[in-house]
């Protein structure tokens, strides 16, 4: 009896330290979100009725973390969009785990990472936003008025992500 006495309050009090907390509560429209880049910066998202507005350009969120080898993959591709269609296109890679700032850095540096890529606690608020992400690499487009346009789950051919990238350009 009293080792489910003791597991009831260690319940309870997790729940009131660790429980969900409105950072956790997806965007409304008009609400924005800003996420640290590991180079220092910061971008910031606002969310419009169908998706996020960024720097009035079109938009390629990519969730990935760098464990993952379809991610790994997946990073010459994104260079080569956001190299060809630079004018036209933000691609913001955003890590849902949580590592040290220089691993993630090293870790870019390693791969040759031509697109921002932002390591911030908010990075799951803006899952959250877009319905938990739960497989990765997850992307998403948005053109520049921030109305979505399609989503992908896994590794996705280049000409693939390119014929949807011309649709809006």
């Amino acid at each position: 009896m009293i080792k489910y006495a003791l597991l009831a309050v260690q319940f309870l009090v997790f729940s009131v330290f660790f429980g969900c907390s409105s950072a956790d509560k997806p965007l409304k429209q008009n609400q924005s979100i800003t996420l640290k880049t590991i180079d220092g910066g910061m971008v910031t998202l606002k969310k419009t009725a169908d998706g996020f507005t960024y720097n009035d350009k079109s938009l390629l969120l990519v969730f990935f973390t760098t464990a993952c080898t379809p991610c790994n993959a997946q990073i010459p591709h994104l260079n080569n969009l956001q190299n060809r269609y630079k004018n036209d296109l933000d691609i913001i890679s955003v890590i849902l785990e949580n590592k040290p700032l220089d691993e993630v850095q090293n870790f870019t540096a390693g791969k040759s990472v031509d697109f921002t890529v932002a390591l911030d606690k908010n990075s799951f608020k803006l899952s959250s936003t877009l319905g938990n992400v739960t497989s990765i690499p997850y992307m998403v487009i948005y053109n520049k008025n921030g109305e979505y346009v399609t989503d992908y789950t896994g590794a996705i051919p280049e000409e693939m992500m390119e014929a949807d990238l011309k649709r809006i350009f």
